[in-house]
């Protein structure tokens, strides 16, 4: 062990990797588990910061030595991990998470994953908790640190060390607020926004310690070891990263700046803290593919025993990989760099060769791909109200029929527009915007939801405020269907802003004010000559509905009540009771007719997921693009919507 070794600092990385694991496996009440990453950013920037600086003070610093060291500590583990994973994933993973997974193998061997998984998911969305190398987004910025830091430090004179570091520190924190609200997975993903946590880290490193700061900062580990812990259960709920973030952060700073005593319970966190590497590249794969089979959340035994087995697999690949190659386990740099070549080269293309051995005749990704309605550029985003209608968001000239909505009003513009007949479609629709009028609806808990804010609840006001604006200059359409789950208006984990005379107010979500906004559209609509109706949500499952489709399709194992991939009818009405108390109450109060296709899909007791064999949704509640044509030509939708408006 090196004699500069701290117990403390290895005890606080295995509350760290203890915060991420019990995050991800929703043990405990740590609701905001991930800010465990935060700490491992400052102790990696800590620590590599104080290495880096003793050998150019010492004049012995080596750039080919650094990073030979870094390869050495971090490839093996990880490389063994990614081809494990890659291996298992053809049996776990769909046709386009699969696909998904290319890229994150890709990125995670050039350091480059935080930027691959940029592009694909919103970190805390679902649609990311399929995703085997999620985790690896951290490493790559940590990576890229590396990259950079020896390289600063080396060519800045010894005496603006400080201060140069101080300065990126405010620029990048500067900017990672600035982007925590306009554009939250940036600010997650990229290192220009997560530098200044790796740079807290290497600003303490670099701070002069002076015998009456030394002198006070033990008093503040009880507050910091405290904010470590209570941070994670109760949040301050700002945009992450953000001011949990920088708590959190301050609070590691200190206790990296006031090594603590070796008590009994830092040497247990410390023995945590050795496998900590290995647990963190290790759990979530796992966990990944053990939700793979039951198509949602495990029973609680079987997640227990996949974080066990995880601690397991940690420890082995602990002794027998990570230690061994850290302490040298071959004595030849070129046959180490020439081995960590070969194995990302053949890392690098097996998940090709895992999708071209498992390819059949069937293109689940495109039977399965977003259901966009008439196109992406139909979509529009928080910052982009329409002004017009596009012509290639509408079916001809002059379209009688306008579809106003969400994600789940696009999903039923395929079929609409190959059935509306002469009459034409125009689509206006923005993804989690429900229509309503004077009312929007946000997520209540920010760190658990940062795409939507109360900024983007705001927005969501702005585009249903454009989409009336555009129906003045249309005369010629005579239809409006609003279309929405409309779940997020009721759900306890939303707010609702609600319009009033001067200023806009947070209040809980309700079927009262929910309905107030709904009506206050069919209203204003119905005051330009529009006649309005309003169209049900399909059915919708607790699981994704595709991916267990798809999954029989293949043969693949399915485990738990959901393997026959149906919607069971208690169950949808039990959760979405809410909604269907909102539906009933739109009828009444707005006059309005709602127009279900409910019938069509379901008896009793469940409802068609597929017919003929294809699938009737892509996820757990978005029609395909298949579902939409079917039930649009078997229910004669188009026709239904247009007579039952008024």
């Amino acid at each position: 062990m090196p004699r500069n070794f701290r117990t403390d600092i290895q005890a606080l990385r295995g509350l760290a990797v203890l915060l991420v694991v019990l995050y991800h496996a929703r043990l405990g009440p740590f609701v905001a588990g991930y800010l465990g990453v935060d700490i491992f950013f400052v102790i990696s920037g800590f620590l590599i910061t104080g290495l880096i600086s003793t050998q150019l003070e010492q004049s012995r610093f080596s750039f080919w030595e650094f990073y030979y060291r870094r390869a050495k500590r971090l490839l093996p583990a990880a490389y063994v991990v990614i081809a494990f994973t890659t291996i298992a994933a053809p049996f776990f993973l769909s046709d386009v998470v699969l696909k998904e997974f290319r890229n994150q193998v890709l990125g995670a061997l050039s350091f480059s994953g935080n930027i691959v998984l940029w592009f694909q998911c919103d970190y805390f969305g679902p649609g990311c908790e399929t995703m085997p190398l999620l985790h690896v987004w951290s490493l790559g910025i940590e990576e890229q640190y590396y990259l950079l830091l020896p390289a600063f430090l080396a060519l800045l004179p010894q005496r603006w060390w400080l201060t140069g570091v101080s300065s990126l520190l405010a620029a990048s924190l500067a900017l990672c607020f600035y982007m925590a609200s306009r554009d939250p997975s940036t600010a997650f993903y990229l290192l220009p926004t997560r530098f200044w946590e790796m740079a807290l880290g290497s600003f303490a490193a670099l701070l002069p310690i002076s015998p009456g700061l030394a002198a006070k900062l033990p008093k503040l580990r009880l507050p910091a070891l405290a904010l470590l812990l209570f941070l994670p259960i109760f949040p301050v709920g700002s945009p992450h990263p953000g001011a949990d973030a920088a708590l959190v952060c301050l609070a590691t700073l200190v206790l990296l700046l006031a090594p603590g005593s070796e008590s009994a319970a830092v040497r247990v966190m410390a023995r945590i803290g050795d496998i900590s590497y290995s647990l963190y590249l290790i759990h979530w794969p796992v966990l990944v593919y053990v939700r793979a089979v039951w198509l949602a959340d495990a029973p609680a035994l079987v997640i227990y025993a996949a974080v066990a087995f995880s601690f397991v697999a940690s420890w082995a690949l602990y002794h027998f990989v990570e230690e061994p190659f850290r302490q040298g386990f071959t004595t030849s740099r070129a046959r180490l760099a020439s081995g960590l070549l070969a194995a990302s080269v053949l890392i690098g293309i097996s998940p090709s060769v895992a999708i071209a051995a498992i390819e059949s005749n069937v293109d689940f990704a495109k039977i399965r791909q977003a259901n966009y309605g008439l196109g992406s550029a139909c979509v529009f985003g928080p910052g982009s109200p329409p002004l017009e209608i596009p012509k290639n968001c509408q079916t001809t000239d002059r379209p009688q029929l306008l579809v106003w909505g969400d994600s789940f009003a696009m999903a039923l513009v395929p079929g609409l527009a190959k059935t509306v007949g002469e009459a034409g479609l125009a689509q206006l629709t923005m993804s989690a915007c429900s229509p309503a009028i004077g009312v929007a609806a946000f997520s209540k808990s920010s760190t658990a939801s940062p795409y939507y804010s109360r900024a983007f609840g705001e927005a969501c006001m702005r585009f249903n405020d454009s989409v009336l604006s555009v129906l003045k200059t249309r005369p010629d359409i005579k239809y409006v269907v609003i279309s929405s789950p409309f779940t997020a208006p009721v759900s306890p984990d939303s707010l609702l802003l609600e319009r009033g005379k001067d200023t806009s107010t947070d209040v809980e979500a309700s079927v009262d004010v929910a309905v107030d906004g709904i009506k206050a559209l069919v209203d204003a609509a119905r005051a330009l000559g529009k006649r309005v109706v309003v169209a049900a949500p399909p059915p919708v499952a607790s699981f994704d509905i595709g991916d267990c489709l798809e999954r029989k399709a293949r043969g693949s194992v399915i485990l738990g009540r959901h393997s026959d991939c149906k919607i069971y009818v208690s169950e949808y009405r039990r959760f979405r009771s809410s909604t269907l108390e909102l539906l009933k109450q739109v009828a009444i109060r707005a006059d309005v007719e709602v127009v279900s296709y409910h019938d069509f899909l379901c008896d009793g007791i469940t409802c068609k997921t597929e017919i003929d064999g294809k699938f009737l949704y892509r996820d757990s509640g978005h029609l395909s693009y298949d579902g939409s044509e079917i039930i649009a030509r078997q229910t004669r939708l188009a026709e239904r919507l247009i007579s039952a408006a008024r």
